[in-house]
């Protein structure tokens, strides 16, 4: 691994910038300028260098390697001063057949609302890479599923773009062309669990019961007592003496 201060370093941010950012996904925008976040991504899974952190990565192009960079920190852009790769190209849509199969990266949210919408439409242009560990790279650092797509069944009305020979962009995607993971219960309960933790929760509805009167839950109570609803019964020998002092009273 390099120093981040050496000459080796400096050329590799160069060819990485300058020369071929396509070999690696890295995507200019329309002024040429790259995300230093997706910069720092490129490095982390390349291992060019070890125990790097972004600040220390905008120190290098703002500071120490300020001659050959163009730094927006405002915007966390950056872009080199001269530059030799080739900007992305209109293409047409009959263009994409030629490929059999591309594969690019999805966050798992947005899997799903592509599997309910039929599509989805992105605020960049997003990469289809020819190249599947390239994708499988990307989906890694950004916390993403591999998608696979069939560009055949892509959707004509969009405009696409070639980036070198091998990344194609563009700004939608429709679930048709897609083959990626399933969502079933395993997937929603790995992704989308607080999404439907308050959904999954049951809401059956209670039918309705009159309000039991008084007696109803004294019989209730006492199930094996005989209820006389207020007429008490005398005992025997109170009815006999009764009796007898009747007749004493004659």
């Amino acid at each position: 691994m390099d120093s981040i201060h050496s000459k080796n370093f400096l050329k590799f941010l160069l060819y990485l910038t300058a020369h071929h950012p396509e070999e690696f996904g890295l995507i200019p925008n329309k002024d040429n300028f790259f995300k230093v976040k997706e910069i720092f991504q490129v490095l982390i899974f390349t291992k060019k260098v070890a125990n790097l952190k972004i600040a220390t990565l905008n120190q290098l192009f703002t500071y120490y390697f300020r001659d050959f960079f163009e730094f927006l920190e405002n915007l966390n852009l950056v872009r080199p001063k001269k530059f030799f790769y080739s900007p992305p190209k209109d293409v047409p849509f009959s263009e994409l057949f030629k490929y059999n199969k591309l594969f690019t990266f999805v966050k798992p949210r947005l899997w799903y609302k592509l599997s309910l919408d039929g599509e989805i439409n992105f605020k960049e242009r997003h990469p289809f890479f020819l190249d599947k560990e390239l994708a499988e790279n990307w989906a890694k650092v950004k916390g993403a599923l591999l998608i696979e797509v069939t560009p055949k069944f892509l959707s004509p009305n969009l405009t696409y773009e070639l980036f070198g020979d091998s990344i194609v962009l563009t700004y939608g995607l429709n679930y048709k062309a897609c083959k990626g993971p399933k969502i079933d219960e395993k997937f929603i309960n790995k992704f989308l669990k607080d999404k439907f933790s308050i959904e999954r929760r049951d809401h059956h509805i209670i039918p309705f019961k009159p309000i039991e009167t008084k007696s109803e839950l004294e019989e209730e109570e006492l199930p094996f007592r005989k209820i006389t609803h207020g007429k008490k019964k005398e005992k025997p020998w109170k009815t006999w003496q009764k009796k007898k002092q009747r007749e004493r009273e004659r």
